[in-house]
């Protein structure tokens, strides 16, 4: 079959769509973006078009505008969301009819067969393709028909659908009978999805248009909610219906194959980012999940506050769940600056199949940072940032550290070097028969790491630092990468990343057990620290009187988090003052301040929640 194909994919948001010679995405509703949605995508506010019926027309705007300006030998419809199943396999459906794919990825459309070459060759056995029809009496509501399905449907109204057949009777009689037959029968299609030759098409259209133009002349919709106003696409889904059964009426030889629909539950998920700037890009990853924006929200205002002009910063949050709000809230934060982008990166695609272990404050997020030599393909060089952190100098300069032949540029670590020092004979165990690593000594902190990615990725392979992870160790990611790493690390000063002297114990009962030029540059770097990171399970928005907490509410009393954390701080006080004081008590009296048995415990305390 040599026909020219056209099928249309109507999008309205940034998203991703599989493309080929056949499918080619359209912006619906572009009479109201200023800007496209992606450079060179067709637009239906061009040529002869209603662009600016889509508030109630929907995709039906692009179907018009490919009506009246393209020529074709056959024309097909689907969704950004929604593609065909082309393949001859039969997959598992929801309860409403759809194939769910969580992610739209580079795969899917080889999954499902969305190519041309499939489209033509169906077209070559078939007049008509059109998604498969659902028994509605099998669908979740308490519904037997199309129109008692339109009466139950939330936001429309019942009527509408009646003024439709009658507008069908009086105007358009010869198709009163598919009328009748699709409205009283117990069988559907929806979402406006098929592929038609031309001479169908456009009497498809003409008709179509013709009954939405009365109905909406008929029909005073100004007091209807958003969703109601979308009435004239919602009927066109039952007219398409009308529509099939007029032409099987017509024409008994029609060859039609309904397919299945495959629903994307997530189009904008991307497996790459290529840098935000051209020159002098600075990318930088941070990884946090939803709860955590707030607290983030304080490290990315500190990250502004030390920006250089000099500079681009190309800032990326690896998150499963940040919300639409979350993200509106600290991109506005960056908004104005013109050196500064922020974006969002779901990775949950490239997890799919891992079981990675967290513990009481340690969360799944902590081996995002593995994911970075594949999300930024195209960088050499990336910064890792905790979100428990504030910057207190120009990252660039962190950032302008000459890491070649090495894997990443860390700090030494000095709680877990206190520890093995003596602080925790356990520790000291773990290190020699689980770890076994040959410098130990030379343990480095992961909450602040200069990745050289192009050494990482010749390293290993995402999915054998993902298999690593799996492997249970106790400080997680950070164990995998000392040990995966070493020998291969530059060692940054401590200032770039300086561990609070937690709860003011963290140096008197671990750090001092450290060698004596650990201890030095510990204090050294304290005294005026690049950043400041609050490693460990107290932290400042919980105990602002803890070691240089002040330097995070300065950051915080900047963002739109400010009054949230804050009143979210006096319901904790208030929740546990009342037991808090009999607990400090009782301990007191079993493990008396100043006592060997209170050392003991403090250290004891401080292993747990380091």
């Amino acid at each position: 079959m040599n026909k020219t194909v056209k099928i249309f994919i109507s999008c309205h948001k940034p998203s991703r769509a599989i493309e080929d010679e056949v499918f080619t995405p359209i912006e619906t509703g572009a009479v109201y973006h200023e800007k496209s949605l992606s450079q060179g995508i067709l637009r239906d506010n061009t040529g002869d078009n209603i662009s600016s019926k889509n508030p109630m027309y929907c995709e039906l705007t692009a179907q018009y505008w490919a009506w009246k300006n393209v020529d074709a030998d056959y024309y097909g419809f689907c969704h950004y969301r929604r593609y065909f199943n082309l393949t001859p396999n039969i997959f598992p459906e929801d309860s409403y009819g759809d194939i769910l794919e969580p992610y739209l990825l580079d795969g899917t459309a080889e999954k499902y067969g969305i190519s041309g070459n499939n489209v033509q060759s169906l077209l070559s056995e078939y007049d008509l393709l059109v998604s498969k029809r659902q028994d509605l009496r099998k669908l979740p509501g308490n519904y037997k028909t199309p129109q008692d399905q339109y009466a139950w449907a939330k936001y429309l109204h019942a009527e509408d659908y009646q003024l439709m057949l009658d507008i069908i009777d009086q105007h358009f009689p010869e198709y009163t009978n598919a009328a009748r037959t699709y409205s009283e029968g117990h069988y559907s299609s929806f979402c406006n999805m098929f592929v038609m030759k031309k001479d169908m098409f456009r009497q498809y259209c003409s008709w179509l248009f013709a009954v939405l133009d009365i109905f909406c002349r008929e029909r005073n919709m100004s007091g209807y909610s958003r969703e109601a106003l979308r009435t004239p696409g919602h009927l066109a889904e039952r007219l398409l219906n009308i529509f099939i059964i007029h032409q099987q009426e017509e024409n008994r030889d029609i060859r039609i194959k309904e397919l299945q629909t495959v629903y994307m539950q997530n189009t904008e998920w991307t497996e790459t980012l290529c840098p935000a700037f051209d020159h002098n890009n600075i990318p930088v990853v941070f990884a946090a999940d939803d709860n955590y924006a707030p607290y983030f929200s304080a490290c990315l205002q500190s990250v502004i506050d030390h920006n250089s002009l000099k500079y681009n910063y190309d800032l990326v949050l690896i998150s499963k769940n940040i919300s639409r709000v979350n993200q509106d809230i600290l991109l506005e934060m960056t908004a104005g600056y013109g050196n500064i982008s922020l974006r969002f990166y779901n990775p949950t695609p490239l997890l799919d199949g891992y079981r990675l272990h967290a513990n009481s404050h340690i969360t799944e997020e902590t081996y995002y940072r593995f994911l970075i030599q594949e999300i930024l393909p195209h960088s050499t060089k990336v910064l890792y940032l905790d979100c428990d952190l504030i910057v207190n100098s120009d990252i660039a300069e962190l950032y302008s550290t000459d890491v070649s032949g090495y894997l990443l540029a860390a700090t030494l670590d000095p709680d877990f070097l206190g520890q093995i020092g003596g602080a925790d004979p356990n520790t000291q165990k773990y290190v020699r028969t689980r770890l076994q690593l040959k410098n130990p000594e030379n343990y480095f902190q992961a909450g602040v790491i200069l990745f050289n990615e192009e050494e990482m990725r010749k390293s290993h392979s995402l999915q054998e630092w993902l298999g690593y992870a799996e492997t249970p160790y106790r400080y997680n990611d950070q164990d995998v990468l000392n040990l995966y790493c070493e020998g291969r690390v530059k060692f940054l000063d401590m200032s770039w990343n300086l561990i609070t002297d937690m709860e003011f114990k963290r140096f008197s009962n671990v750090i001092s057990y450290a060698g004596a030029s650990v201890q030095n540059q510990y204090e050294k770097a304290h005294q005026n620290p690049a950043i400041i990171h609050y490693a460990g399970c107290i932290k400042p928005w919980n105990r602002p009187e803890d070691d240089l907490a002040r330097y995070f509410w300065k950051e915080l009393r900047e963002t739109p988090y400010y009054e949230a954390v804050l009143a979210n701080l006096c319901r904790n006080d208030a929740k546990h003052n009342s037991s808090s004081g009999m607990i400090t008590e009782i301990v007191n009296q079993i493990f008396p301040v100043s006592t060997k048995r209170r050392a003991w415990l403090d250290r004891v305390y401080m292993k747990f929640h380091k």
